[in-house]
């Protein structure tokens, strides 16, 4: 055996209009891309999570993977979807190898759905102490069958060799945990809202000290009209209200950037709210932004300013040896990280 591990492995996010890929190695004390694009993905092919045509969708990746010369191998894939159900619950504290069992019971206590039509894993939070007694908080994420299994089919269909199907927020939550520091300025110990923005949805994944405390889908598009017309000066980031002469000046492509954003902005904000009410402690330290619409001139100011919390685009991480676009890669990138958790 070798002494270092040179296998590289696919990892595959799947979003509405495209398909991130990334060829890579991780490893230990980091993780090295050798080579990431994506595949355009035509409309109607893919909703949600759902595959809708899978003769045309296997077509096109097909054909991406060719012109790209990918060797086929190992593939992780990541997804999201507002169908996938998210639940934070409470148990009482036992061994790790215990929780399974524990939720195999009670399951159906936990999620409203039929639990045979769901893949049900778990992640751990932090243990809290109610009336004397230690109990372990949890995530459950349950994904429908009926997302899972044309997922597996298409990889194998394409000649790979499908190993798992992650959560995008466990991927990011785990790429951040991974390293110390995010552009090489804040550290990874404080609490941190990872804003992914892309075209059909933008998610929200609230992170403390590297573990994932809240993650939420805000089902809202992005146009990519919009955003190939328009960039958001330093002035208009500032978020204008109607009446000021910057707003009445406004092109309808930034006014509609703008009249879009502010619905996903008010999505975020209940979620903030929420979380600053269950402790009086809990505040967010930093907005970070990635995704494929993180790319837009100005918003992190926009967004910056309408929080009130300092807010940047995800730019380097310390122990990603990386030479793309680190922001629209993310997920992607953080679905190589196979550990537990």
């Amino acid at each position: 055996m070798g002494l270092f591990n040179n296998k590289t492995t696919i990892s595959m996010e799947f979003c509405s209009d495209r398909v991130k890929v990334v060829v890579g190695r991780y490893q230990k004390k980091n993780i090295t891309i050798d080579k990431c694009f994506s595949i355009p993905i035509p409309e109607d092919l893919y909703e949600d999570g759902i595959i809708k045509d899978t003769n045309k969708y296997l077509y096109e990746l097909e054909r991406g993977l060719s012109e790209n010369k990918v060797s086929r191998g190992d593939v992780y894939g990541v997804i999201n979807s507002s169908n996938i159900i998210i639940r934070e619950i409470s148990i009482p504290k036992v061994g790790a190898n215990q929780i399974g069992a524990i939720l195999n019971y009670q399951l159906d206590e936990y999620l409203p759905v039929d639990p045979q039509a769901y893949v049900v894993q778990y992640l751990p939070l932090d243990t809290v102490e109610e009336n004397g007694v230690e109990k372990q908080n949890l995530m459950l994420i349950g994904v429908p069958k009926s997302i899972i299994e044309p997922h597996f089919n298409l990889l194998q269909n394409l000649g790979l060799k499908p190993l798992v199907l992650d959560y995008a927020g466990n991927a990011i939550t785990k790429l951040i945990r991974f390293n110390d520091s995010i552009n090489g300025v804040y550290d990874k110990n404080i609490t941190i809202a990872c804003v992914d923005l892309e075209h059909e949805s933008t998610t929200l994944n609230i992170i403390e000290k590297g573990m994932m405390s809240i993650s939420r889908v805000v089902k809202e598009e992005i146009r990519p009209i919009v955003y190939e017309d328009a960039a958001l000066t330093s002035d208009e980031a500032s978020w204008p209200v109607e009446g000021n002469e910057s707003f009445e000046q406004d092109n309808s492509a930034v006014s509609g950037l703008k009249r879009n954003l502010g619905v996903i902005l008010d999505g975020i904000d209940i979620v903030f709210r929420y979380y600053s009410s269950r402790e009086t402690e809990n505040d967010i330290d930093l907005i970070l932004l990635h995704g494929y619409y993180s790319n837009i001139d100005g918003i992190e100011n926009l967004i910056g300013n309408f929080f009130e919390i300092p807010c940047v685009k995800l730019n380097v991480l310390d122990k990603v040896k990386f030479y793309g676009d680190l922001a629209d890669y993310a997920n992607a990138i953080g679905g190589l990280i196979r550990v537990s958790g």
